[in-house]
């Protein structure tokens, strides 16, 4: 007799995140579709000490979960899960967001109703845990970007009705990302399937960048709704974990453009793309320099995963432009008109 394997599987990375375990689990607990035999839930513990894991090992014994005793990257955990589950679909929740109860229906409707579909996101509200208050301001409706690569978001933006089509889009956040996992094996580089080098930020956009050149679809619907703690902006509030965000966020946007782009993109939007970092005011006092060091010695590794990438790309270099908005176009005043704005420069904004 042949076992059924689990159909979804969600991904759930600990770090000393016990107080919203509880609204996260509930969440997928209550989803229209939930059955122990269809969906698992796998909850990764990142070298915590504020008791997550024992929390749901005596509460949450549907959650199967790993201990890591040495705290690694994000990616890493996360690389690290992906091969703990079996589902088909995989869905990466931060333990800070919620879902709501028809998350994971419509979204695997979706992705069966198109097999080229490799991720899904939807629109993420920030929710004030204080008050256990829904809010409508977004968290995020994905992500897109400048032609320079700085990165266009809705966040902190009112829900006044302007995203309501659904639309592809560049990449989708890992905070809340749904995945084919056929299309993650496929955007696989050697044994990684996120970059573990990658230690805060950017790894969701290099994979969705990566699966763009793979061919695969990256969509956003905007039916999938989620909430996402604003608790961040407190955590991110000690200097030097901020500076350690600003240095990996700046490592991470030059090993992504590296590893990603096209060489003759790179020769063409060269000068734009150094503008726009050289002249930011305060690019020494951020770390510039600093990340210039690290990203040297990443290079080598870097440039190997490139050629891995680039031998497997399935899609031809006026294809993947498309992604990047020119200023004051067509497509940049449509995205204005939406509230969409440049964002992320340094973290914590990210």
């Amino acid at each position: 007799m042949s076992i059924k394997l689990p159909e979804i599987s969600v991904i759930i990375i600990g770090d000393d995140t016990k107080k919203y375990l509880d609204a996260c689990l509930s969440s997928i607990r209550h989803q229209t579709i939930y059955n122990n035999n269809d969906i698992e839930v796998i909850y990764l513990d990142n070298a915590s000490f504020d008791g997550s894991i024992l929390e749901i090992q005596r509460n949450y014994r549907w959650v199967s979960t790993v201990r890591n005793t040495k705290k690694v990257s994000i990616p890493a955990a996360i690389n690290q899960a992906l091969r703990y589950t079996s589902g088909d679909f995989v869905l990466i929740l931060n333990p800070d967001v919620t879902i709501e109860p028809d998350y994971l229906e419509k979204a695997i409707k979706k992705m069966k109703g198109d097999s080229q579909i490799a991720a899904l996101g939807g629109k993420i509200y920030q929710y004030d845990f204080n008050l256990s208050k829904k809010t409508g301001t977004f968290d995020s409706v994905g992500i897109f970007a400048m032609v320079d690569r700085e990165i266009l978001s809705a966040r902190g933006v009112e829900d006044m009705g302007q995203f309501e089509d659904e639309q592809d889009i560049l990449s989708i956040r890992n905070i809340c990302g749904f995945y084919r996992r056929r299309a993650l094996e496929d955007a696989r580089v050697y044994d990684e399937y996120f970059d573990e080098e990658f230690e805060f930020f950017l790894a969701d956009i290099d994979m969705c960048w990566r699966l763009h050149l793979l061919a695969w679809k990256v969509c956003f619907v905007p039916e999938l709704v989620a909430y996402r703690a604003t608790h961040l902006k407190q955590i991110t509030g000690k200097t030097a974990y901020k500076q350690r965000e600003r240095r990996s966020f700046i490592k991470n946007d030059r090993l992504m453009l590296l590893k990603n782009e096209f060489a003759l993109t790179i020769i063409l939007d060269f000068f734009t793309i150094a503008k726009k970092r050289l002249t930011k005011k305060s690019f020494l006092r951020e770390g510039w320099i600093w990340g210039w060091f690290v990203y040297v010695k990443q290079i080598p590794m870097a440039l190997k995963k490139r050629r891995f990438i680039q031998k497997h790309r399935r899609i031809r270099r006026l294809e993947m432009k498309r992604w990047f908005i020119k200023k004051n176009g067509l497509r940049y005043n449509y995205y204005k008109s939406k509230s969409l704005e440049i964002y992320a420069k340094y973290p914590p904004v990210y």
